[in-house]
């Protein structure tokens, strides 16, 4: 610490407060973190409960500015964690089995899930895939109220179609696919809490995600912005 430089004295002479600039800092990267700035359709996306929230962004419609999504912030940290504990349990796998030098777990790869009514090729980062099962795992970072209601009622459609989606990724590159899963683990309680979701893989599923998309797609390629009235909404949106 003694060999560090000194301050410039043009920084002493501006006017800084330590709680704005922290927080201007945090904002700043969530704002342009990536995932923020990602304007084309996604997995995640596609199965956006509200199908006029769904069309204004393929229509490239702004989105109104709100607070930064720390929420959103918390589970891409978390996803980042997660890669990481996957990577030692590749190296701890191989060590396990002499070795070998082939990866079980293969961690936020890039599949091609579909194309858009244009053809546009829709891709999607994949966060797991177990190839030694066959099984495409999603994971979801919620609160306690989220997590209680996915254990009772089981995953939502929209992530359902995320995740089948994924599959049919994994399909086109000519990998088999058995089942998708997503685990819910919870943002404020124990790893004992988190919930496991899994059902077989269905290629059907996928499609009827894809072939909602068509239509949205459709509708505002015809209507324009009356396309977004004759869409139905969600609510909670």
């Amino acid at each position: 610490l003694t060999a560090l430089p000194p301050l410039p004295p043009t920084w002493l002479l501006e006017a800084h407060s330590a709680r704005e600039d922290y927080f201007a800092a945090i904002h700043d990267a969530i704002t342009n973190h990536p995932r923020s700035l990602q304007v084309r359709i996604g997995p995640s996306e596609i199965g956006q409960k509200c199908s006029r929230r769904l069309a204004y962004k393929l229509a490239g419609k702004p989105e109104r500015e709100d607070r930064p999504n720390w929420r959103a912030t918390v589970g891409t940290a978390c996803h980042m964690w997660q890669e990481e504990t996957f990577d030692r349990a590749n190296l701890a796998f191989l060590a396990d089995h002499d070795n070998v030098g082939v990866e079980r777990w293969l961690i936020e790869e890039t599949v091609t899930v579909g194309h858009d009514a244009a053809g546009e090729p829709i891709t999607g980062h994949c966060d797991l895939f177990d190839r030694l099962t066959g099984t495409v795992i999603d994971h979801k970072f919620v609160g306690r109220t989220q997590l209680q209601k996915y254990k009772a009622q089981g995953a939502p459609q929209q992530y359902r179609w995320q995740a089948h989606l994924y599959g049919q990724g994994w399909v086109n590159a000519g990998i088999g696919v058995a089942a998708v899963a997503i685990c819910f683990l919870p943002r404020d309680g124990d790893l004992a809490d988190a919930h496991w979701w899994t059902e077989p893989f269905d290629p059907a599923v996928a499609a009827e995600a894809l072939q909602r998309l068509h239509g949205i797609q459709l509708a505002v390629s015809a209507l324009g912005d009356a396309a977004f009235a004759a869409l139905g909404t969600a609510d909670d949106y």
